[in-house]
């Protein structure tokens, strides 16, 4: 039963955004977080508590999770820990003394009644700023050392791959295009919806004088290619923060060419407590500028590679979680065959984790990734 206080401020929507609020066995100590952070009002300054909450949570999570410890009995203090300071700062009339301030022209991030050119435009920019950040380390070195592990414990072959074609729909700021050209692809050609990204990622391609390489701006709902026109499809977490990821994973189909290789990851439903943790900060940050919460963690020393780890599905309009029955049933609409779910990943991939038996692994992440290899006709 959710408590009087909690229904001033625990919506209908919230419990869609995030069913942990609904039942189960956190869902009492982060209604409470949710109601504490909305307390807080409207100011800049709360603005700026609520984006610390994002560092916190994270960070106490990935304690919780690396100790080895029951995790949900763990989760519960760490949420009854923050409802208390965020009720503090309420208590001492935080904020009180820049209410004028409330509003301060930020920009919320929620899907509201926008049209679906304006969650490409929102999106577009939400990845486009957080990918522009990045070092030349997390941009060039780490995908490739991540794209060749995940291969390589999979046991992907990457046989005649200077001959393939890849496209890489969805490519962000042209990291993972780069990547597969790095580790030996013919042509590569990344497509994104987002104008800042594009142009990052040109300007870093030329600047790393990297070949082969070429980035155009594209919808992945309706890829501009022709059918058949790819050796290798890749699409590594996007489709998930789309209008129609079905369409997307149909497009996917149409231009990868027969015998060739596609690469599709959607977040999992189950998630476990990892996804019951995005989802509460969903909530919290939802009527937060992604712009002003990447400010806040730069301001205090996180760096562009985990802002971008802990904003990345916090701030996205979209973010649709699939059971691994709904994304098979789809790749077979579509026309795909030889589908394999992949079991191993980077040492961080939940699913990797999963692999090496980490204690209370389910309770953690569910079922991880799901990253999923197919081919076609």
């Amino acid at each position: 039963m959710i408590e009087v206080q909690e229904q001033t401020t625990i919506r209908a929507e919230d419990f869609e955004r995030a069913p942990c609020l609904r039942e189960g066995p956190i869902s009492s100590a982060a209604r409470s977080v949710v109601t504490a952070a909305r307390h807080l009002g409207k100011s800049y300054q709360a603005s700026q508590l609520r984006s610390r909450c994002v560092v916190y949570l994270f960070e106490n999570s990935e304690r919780i999770f690396a100790s080895g410890e029951e995790p949900n009995a763990a989760f519960n203090v760490m949420l009854k820990n923050l409802t208390q300071m965020l009720n503090e700062a309420v208590d001492n009339n935080f904020g009180s003394e820049w209410k004028a301030a409330a509003g301060n022209g930020s920009k919320s991030r929620g899907n509201g009644g926008a049209s679906n050119g304006d969650i490409r435009e929102i999106t577009g920019n939400h990845y486009g700023r957080l990918f522009r950040d990045f070092s030349a380390t997390s941009f060039w070195d780490e995908p490739v050392r991540l794209l060749r592990t995940r291969i390589e414990r999979n046991q992907i072959s990457t046989a005649n791959l200077k001959q393939k074609r890849v496209l890489d729909a969805g490519c962000g700021g042209g990291r993972y295009a780069a990547a597969w050209r790095l580790l030996g692809a013919g042509n590569v050609v990344g497509l994104d919806g987002s104008e800042i990204g594009i142009s990052d990622a040109r300007k870093r391609i030329a600047e790393a004088k990297i070949d082969a390489v070429e980035f155009e701006h594209g919808d992945v709902l309706d890829l501009p290619f022709a059918d058949n026109s790819f050796d290798i499809v890749f699409s590594n977490g996007v489709l998930h923060h789309t209008t129609d990821w079905r369409r997307g994973v149909n497009e996917l189909l149409r231009v990868l060419k027969p015998r060739g290789f596609g690469w599709l990851y959607l977040i999992e439903n189950t998630g476990g407590l990892f996804w019951d943790l995005v989802e509460i900060l969903r909530v919290v940050m939802e009527d937060e500028d992604p712009d002003n919460a990447r400010n806040v963690l730069n301001s205090i020393g996180v760096p562009a590679n985990r802002i971008f780890y802990m904003l990345d599905h916090v701030m996205v309009p979209i973010n649709l979680r699939l059971t691994c029955s709904e994304i098979e049933q789809q790749l077979a609409a579509a026309g795909a065959i030889n589908t394999r779910r992949l079991t191993r990943g980077a040492n961080f991939d939940r699913v990797e984790r999963i692999y090496q038996k980490d204690p209370f692994a389910e309770l953690k992440y569910g079922v991880g990734e799901n990253r999923y290899t197919f081919s076609k006709q």
